[in-house]
């Protein structure tokens, strides 16, 4: 019966773990689609040659 029970905490712990990664991700991949994130370009400064 231990086995089960330590199944069963070690899948509800990997089962919440997958479950935040996938709500982080869809709320990231959400924001991106409405625009409230964006990836910027931005300009990297050069040093001019000697």
């Amino acid at each position: 019966m231990t086995d089960r029970t330590g199944l069963k905490i070690v899948g509800l712990l990997f089962a919440s773990v997958t479950l935040a990664v996938a709500l982080a991700t869809w709320i990231v991949v959400k924001r991106y689609a409405d625009g409230i994130y964006s990836l910027d370009n931005v300009a990297v400064a050069r040093i001019a040659p000697r």
